[in-house]
């Protein structure tokens, strides 16, 4: 496990979330959709990239593809490159409508298709859609940058909620939406910053938040005992509430990575054999626990077989860099 304080370490926990991300996410991408018990029928205990099959059982989607969860994150990753680790928020929009218009919108959920297409014909990225259909998990999903770029400096709890508000806005407006997002960067930046155990980091995340439908769901899971076996906490964490609804991703996801914080593929097989959202839930767990263990706990088999592994390993060295500029320390290391 890296340890946080040096740079060394705590670069390694930014590419462990960032790689984290895709890896749960391109494991849940094939079984999206799917209950708990559909996936074990077909597939058993899923721990495996498997690609998306089309109806006569041809490759749509290869094995190791990461969804637009990750897809988004990385637009807010290279939106702040450059900024000296500030967030652009019109240069990140502009991003999000490149993945509108392309093979990756496949994968958008239709609230977040529906705000794109609405910001490329007015181009404000700051009039995100409102209204409780559009309370899904996809804006929580792309949060984990805004925490990886507070972890370095001294917390500002005014200009990361002003952040993570921001980000999210892009497509989203409706209130419990940025409490997810929030949710989910604020255990980034803690687990980051090697700040908490991960027992308590669902009641912790809860009382930072405001209080509404995300707030007692983490509030739920984290007053439950989970059992030992993964198998038992993926079907429980099931009967919890596996949609794609914000509160129930985002609680679902946290209670996964606190059944097992020590074992990354442990911690996103539960997200994933959870059903329902998968990919969303998968790519959350999998940013905690990367954050929290360090590239170095990744499995090696799934890195080996991650699309797109060389961009996301320079996409959270220069997510770093970002960082240590908008903290103020890159010229300070530099001169020891």
């Amino acid at each position: 496990m890296a340890q946080p304080g040096r740079p060394a370490d705590l670069l390694d926990r930014f590419l462990g979330s960032l790689l984290g991300m895709a890896i749960g996410d391109a494991l849940g991408m094939p079984v999206a959709g799917l209950s708990s018990d559909a996936i074990a029928a077909r597939y058993g205990w899923l721990d495996r990239f498997l690609p998306l099959l089309a109806e006569d059982g041809t490759i749509e989607v290869p094995a190791g593809t990461f969804t637009e969860d990750t897809e988004l994150a990385l637009c807010l990753v290279e939106s702040t490159i450059g900024q000296n680790g500030y967030l652009d928020v019109t240069a990140a929009g502009y991003r999000f409508v490149r993945l509108l218009e392309g093979p990756g919108s496949r994968f958008l959920d239709e609230p977040t298709k529906r705000a794109l297409a609405s910001a490329r014909e007015h181009g404000d990225f700051q009039r995100g859609i409102a209204g409780p259909e559009t309370a899904t998990g996809s804006a929580a999903a792309r949060a984990a940058p805004i925490g990886l770029l507070h972890a370095l400096c001294r917390f500002n709890p005014e200009l990361f909620v002003r952040d993570v508000l921001r980000a999210t806005l892009i497509t989203h407006a409706e209130l419990e939406v940025v409490n997810g997002a929030l949710a989910v960067a604020y255990a980034v930046l803690l687990l980051t910053q090697g700040a908490i155990p991960p027992d308590v980091l669902s009641d912790e995340v809860a009382r930072f938040i405001d209080e509404d439908a995300v707030a007692r769901r983490l509030r739920t899971v984290a007053s439950l005992a989970l059992p030992a076996d993964p198998h038992e906490v993926a079907r429980y964490l099931a009967t919890l509430g596996a949609s794609a609804r914000v509160d129930e991703v985002v609680a679902t996801a946290l209670a996964a990575f606190a059944a097992a914080p020590d074992d990354f593929l442990r911690a996103v097989s539960i997200a994933v054999n959870a059903g329902g959202a998968t990919d969303t839930r998968g790519a959350i767990t999998g940013a905690l626990a990367g954050a929290a263990l360090g590239a170095g706990a990744l499995p090696p088999a799934l890195l080996d077989g991650l699309e797109g592994r060389p961009y996301l390993e320079m996409a959270a060295r220069a997510l770093f860099h970002a960082a240590q500029q908008r903290a103020g320390r890159f010229l300070r290391l530099l001169a020891r």
